[in-house]
């Protein structure tokens, strides 16, 4: 695909829609030209920080008509790099777009423009009595973002994904226009649903500019419950007997010593358990302590009959509680900080095939001579392992990264499961993609895309190639 290269006429006439020059951004700093992880690398020609859904419709028609590539951009917290301008032109960054725009608790929504972080979300529901559950763990991550990716989170056993938590949308798509897709409504039965195309697309269909999120009832009590075992093996295989047991926890998190001991050298602090090499965080919601002690109760008689530990239980809101909770969200920086250099692979499974994964990563640190630190979500099988450079050469990196991230994904496929839980495809694992999911299906959805966007514009080179 060959693309336009900005030149001085499209500058003059771009930056009269945008009428604040400070977001109009010629010379753009090494700021905008990465992700959370700083493998890849890929300066924009140009940064556009628009307001309005005006602005954003008028800057995507005019790259559209002129075949100029654009990406959208949230808070560059993605680890795959989804929001790269790995074909140069537009990086539009949408931070500035970041209101919420209404607060409707008589509909159980709230509509905020694609910009806002999710910390920003937290802060202006504190002191109400509706939350926006999904809880993914870079809270500094724009709802935008979120969308694009479907982000997953702590939570996703219990409330879901972020698609289940969204109502509407409004996006812009290539022909300049604003589309309303869903609704406020909590049903429809109306046509295809559009909304969740959108979702999870990865900014390769169009530019979300506000998203009217589902909002629940806090609940009044909750409890976490860390459980320690022999074995990380012991751990993992509890969690499909604990949810056999009736119980629907709000999380069910997995971590071994190992990465344990990396938050504790990292972060110079001490987990609260010393016994045990292998770890479940439980975390369980309910509106009465009756209920929320009734499924504690159920849990740990569950996890008894396999090699289970004395259990730490703790109130959400205690210092010990809130010490675990940062320890497990600290865990990617931890290992970041370990190595010179990190890639990440975060395949989902089946749960009672997360022991296999788990084995073959065992396998895969003396076949590869890597280290390959990792940890996740137990309760729906979603596992972020992380790949080590340590002392190696960028080349041998490179090649042993491919081949570890090449068996992890046989593994997963082997067992039913997906490339990727949560952080997405993106530019980094484009091309494993249709060998995993097969030629028909990747056409198929090359046929999609060239509906919604016909000169391929928008995030090109993400998710799967352009051309066969």
């Amino acid at each position: 695909m060959t693309y336009h290269k900005i030149n001085q006429d499209d500058i003059k006439e771009l930056s009269s829609y945008i009428p604040d020059s400070e977001r109009f951004i010629t010379e753009p700093t090494e700021h905008w030209d990465h992700d959370q992880f700083k493998v890849v690398r890929a300066m924009p020609d140009l940064v556009i920080q628009p307001t309005s859904n005006e602005e954003i419709q008028k800057v995507v028609k005019y790259a559209s008509d002129h075949h100029i590539p654009l990406v959208p951009r949230g808070n560059s917290t993605g680890l795959m790099g989804a929001n790269l301008t790995v074909e140069g032109g537009i990086s539009l960054d949408m931070v500035k777009m970041n209101k919420v725009l209404d607060y409707d608790p008589d509909s159980l929504t709230m509509t905020v423009q694609a910009g806002i972080r999710l910390k920003d979300i937290e802060e202006y529901l504190a002191d109400k009595p509706f939350t926006y559950m999904p809880a993914p763990a870079m809270h500094w991550a724009t709802i935008g973002g979120n969308v694009d990716t479907n982000a997953g989170g702590l939570k996703a056993i219990k409330y879901g994904v972020t698609r289940e938590h969204i109502r509407e949308i409004k996006v812009v798509l290539t022909d300049g226009k604003l589309y309303k897709f869903g609704s406020k409504a909590v049903k429809s039965a109306s046509g295809y649903s559009l909304k969740d195309l959108i979702i999870g697309s990865e900014g390769t269909l169009g530019v979300v500019s506000e998203v009217t999120v589902r909002l629940y009832p806090k609940p009044k009590k909750s409890i976490n419950a860390i459980i320690p075992f022999p074995t990380l093996d012991d751990a993992i295989k509890s969690v499909p007997k604990i949810l056999a047991s009736g119980v629907v926890p709000t999380t069910v998190e997995f971590m071994g010593r190992p990465v344990i001991q990396l938050w504790e050298k990292y972060y110079n602090d001490k987990f609260p358990i010393e016994e045990g090499n292998g770890f479940i965080i439980v975390g369980l919601d309910a509106f009465t302590d009756e209920e929320v002690h009734a499924q504690l109760d159920q849990t740990l008689k569950a996890a008894a009959d396999l090699k289970a530990m004395k259990a730490l239980v703790l109130d959400a809101d205690s210092p010990e509680a809130k010490k675990i909770w940062e320890c497990r969200e600290a865990l990617l920086l931890a290992i970041q900080k370990s190595t010179p250099k990190m890639d990440e692979v975060d395949i989902c499974v089946p749960i009672n095939h997360i022991p296999d994964v788990l084995h073959r990563i065992s396998e895969l640190e003396e076949e590869a001579g890597m280290r390959i630190p990792n940890f996740g979500h137990a309760g729906d099988g979603n596992l972020h392992i992380y790949l080590c450079s340590d002392d190696m050469s960028d080349e041998e990196f490179d090649k042993k990264s491919n081949f570890v991230i090449t068996e992890l994904y046989k593994t997963a496929k082997s067992v039913d499961g997906n490339m990727s839980g949560e952080h997405g495809i993106g530019y980094a694992r484009k091309d494993w993609f249709e060998d995993f999911y097969g030629e028909d299906y990747t056409n198929l959805l090359r046929k999609v895309k060239a509906i919604f966007d016909p000169n391929s514009i928008i995030n090109p080179g993400k998710v799967f190639p352009l051309d066969k």
